[in-house]
């Protein structure tokens, strides 16, 4: 058999069925970078970025591996289909194949659960030439190889990629890593995170850490901060973390030195029962003055909030909105809880009868804007309804994209900072705008059929 193998990261279709590409990213995965670096040598690859590029269906590839990290699984089903028609060997994986292998054993020879590094993926290719492949394996956890990026380049990508770390030492009820992960997590060699910042520096000066949370060890996050300031590289970058890095100066000066200008930081709600009841271990008394250290330091702060939870009132969308212009958040990310099939919030929730959908494809093919099932409500709240719920979120967003608050949101400490900021917040603006319509849209239509749609619609 030819050696060579086409690697795939699909895209998804909108809810008109085109495919949803473009031209211009703001962040991509690192999968197929980290998929690409673990392919034996002696095979040839290919790889499709299919948001940039069309999957080439006459691919002379033997083997097709497809990466999928969510609700793309849908059209990943389909290439793996066309695929298969042609005779080619389909190995599926990706984050979401750890929750989604009853969708995917009938479309793929092979399903690969894990984050297989070289080892694992020259097992897995000598079974295919042997003929011996199986219809599983768990390839576990090696992230300690120098990724390869050749396939990001000539791409618009305004923060490439790096990872430094998966899983969280989090266990949210609501959190697909939780579930994935357990509460535990596994952090990269320093040497090879270094190494592909020395790779990417040659592109790009730009990058982000997509690590679930960079503040799971804090010894690790120093060590990593002080050597990218020692490469002396000039990057600057942005990662996700916990609320309570906020009130760490050691932390927040050694991010700083590194480059970091920029925190994605899940305050999830500012009520303490909310959170607790999800096992959210933020503390909403530390909120402000974490916020306040987070100005000090000069940090862009990027919060996101969860609405729906079981102590939020119709009242809640009014406290987010002071919350964020009090405390100075410059890009807020709304969304509504979200029951995804294999979360604990979902299993509580189906045990009380309080889900609208309760189907793993119910859900994945949702899509209110984008495929992003963050914006419909799929489940009864216990402090309102789901048309309050949804309606108060829609609220919510309008206030937040007047021009007076995307201007004062924008104001930052150095001008290309300010420009960022205005980008960004336009285009949370244009977002809401979508969804808002969307939703107008979906309203129509169960007012005018009652009996037709669940609020997140579907039944």
């Amino acid at each position: 058999m030819r050696r060579k193998i086409y690697l795939i990261q699909p895209t998804y279709r909108a809810r008109d069925g085109r495919l949803f590409q473009g031209r211009l990213q703001a962040l991509y995965s690192c999968a197929i970078p980290a998929l690409a670096a673990a392919i034996p040598s002696h095979w040839e690859r290919e790889t499709c970025l299919e948001f940039f590029e069309d999957v080439d269906y006459d691919s002379n590839a033997s083997v097709v591996a497809i990466s999928s990290m969510g609700y793309d699984v849908f059209h990943g089903r389909e290439i793996a289909e066309a695929f298969r028609r042609r005779g080619k060997v389909v190995i599926f994986g990706g984050y979401q194949a750890h929750f989604s292998r009853g969708l995917l054993k009938d479309v793929a020879d092979c399903i690969v659960i894990g984050y297989p590094g070289p080892r694992e993926m020259a097992g897995i290719l000598a079974d295919v030439e042997a003929g011996s492949l199986l219809s599983e394996y768990d390839a576990g956890v090696d992230l300690n190889f120098p990724f390869e990026y050749s396939m990001l380049y000539g791409h618009r990508i305004v923060f490439m990629p790096i990872l430094a770390g998966v899983g969280c030492r989090n266990r949210c009820d609501f959190c697909c890593t939780a579930a994935r992960h357990g509460g535990e997590y596994r952090l990269r060699k320093l040497r090879y995170v270094l190494a592909d910042l020395m790779a990417l520096r040659k592109r790009s000066r730009r990058f982000a850490l997509v690590d679930s949370n960079i503040y799971n060890n804090r010894g690790y996050l120093l060590a990593l901060c002080a050597a990218i300031e020692r490469a002396g590289l000039g990057f600057r970058w942005g990662a996700e973390a916990t609320p309570d890095i906020g009130e760490d100066d050691v932390a927040l000066r050694a991010l700083r030195r590194a480059g970091c200008r920029i925190l994605f930081i899940g305050f999830e709600s500012l009520s303490q029962r909310s959170l607790d009841v999800v096992r959210k271990p933020n503390d909403t008394a530390a909120y402000e003055r974490a916020m306040a250290n987070l100005r000090r330091h000069k940090f862009i702060v990027a919060a996101y909030f969860m609405l729906g939870l079981d102590g939020d009132t119709t009242e809640t969308f009014d406290e987010v909105f002071e919350f964020i212009r009090r405390t100075g958040v410059h890009l807020p990310v709304i969304n509504v809880l979200l029951p995804a099939p294999g979360t604990s919030v979902f299993e509580r929730l189906g045990r009380e009868g309080r889900l609208l959908v309760n189907t793993e494809e119910g859900f994945l093919r949702n899509s209110l804007f984008y495929s992003n099932s963050c914006n419909s409500c799929f489940f009864r709240p216990s402090g309102m309804t789901a048309e309050e719920l949804e309606e108060g979120v829609i609220r919510l967003r309008r206030r937040l994209t007047t021009l007076p608050e995307i201007v004062r949101r924008s104001l930052a400490y150095d001008p290309a900072a300010s420009a960022f900021l205005l980008t960004t917040n336009v285009r949370f603006l244009r977002d809401s705008r979508r969804i808002t319509a969307a939703w107008k849209a979906r309203r129509t239509a169960r007012q005018e059929d009652p009996a037709g749609a669940a609020p997140g619609g579907w039944t």
